[in-house]
């Protein structure tokens, strides 16, 4: 398909199939191949640490969507297409918004997602991704709000629960927080799917930095 390779959360979008879960779960028109990514960019002077972000990738097109799934195509061609033919196609306004996001166009990004919010207020694809708009330009407080409002709405959203976890873990290093929301997490997508195993990981390792035990090593020393 072209799709770059991403983390989770994966399985929870794949287990379900009814569209209103996929809406709330997964928060795409379709959920094929959708894979999330978290990384840790560049280190920066707030609080100390980096500024932790997840870029959503190149949401799934359309289908019959001209050129989807090929190396080269415009991802963001059949949402635009969409957005002409119904300029309140809040779904086609999230796809682009999650394209423009994945290319560091936080501004245009950041435009759609609020007109989402126009349509929809409590809608919290739109929310959370707002959230990780912020993030991208260092205001991690205020994308740590934007997360909580998301979570307000519906506290089983586990594109939330992930990137505020992450947030407090690898931004803030608030472990006990981060431990929380991961153990909400768990309960959202089960402790023995893929999921729920690294969020497992997660809490092993902030744990670990708690006790002051090196990251990565057991207390005992052995890796």
């Amino acid at each position: 398909m072209g799709k770059k390779q991403r983390k989770a959360p994966v399985e929870v979008a794949r287990k379900e199939v009814g569209n209103e879960v996929r809406r709330l779960l997964v928060g795409r028109p379709t959920v094929t191949g959708v894979i999330w990514l978290l990384a840790i960019a560049m280190v920066v002077g707030i609080s100390g640490g980096y500024i932790a972000y997840r870029a959503m990738g190149p949401a799934t097109a359309p289908v019959g969507g001209s050129g989807t799934g090929s190396q080269g195509a415009d991802p963001a061609a059949p949402w635009r297409a969409r957005i002409l033919q119904n300029p309140k196609d809040v779904e086609a306004m999230l796809g682009l918004a999650h394209v423009q996001l994945d290319q560091q166009q936080l501004d245009a990004a950041e435009s759609l997602y609020q007109q989402a919010l126009g349509l929809e207020p409590k809608n919290v694809e739109a929310i959370t991704h707002l959230g990780t708009v912020v993030l991208n330009r260092g205001q991690v407080d205020a994308a740590l709000a934007r997360y909580n409002q998301a979570l307000a709405i519906n506290p089983r959203y586990v594109h939330a629960l992930w990137d505020k976890a992450n947030l407090l873990q690898q931004v803030k290093k608030d472990y006990a927080g981060a431990i929380r929301v991961w153990e909400a997490f768990i309960q959202v997508v089960g402790a023995e799917t893929q999921d729920g195993k690294t969020a497992q990981n997660q809490i092993a390792e902030a744990k670990k930095a708690m006790s002051g035990a090196p990251l990565g090593k057991t207390p005992g020393g052995k890796s």
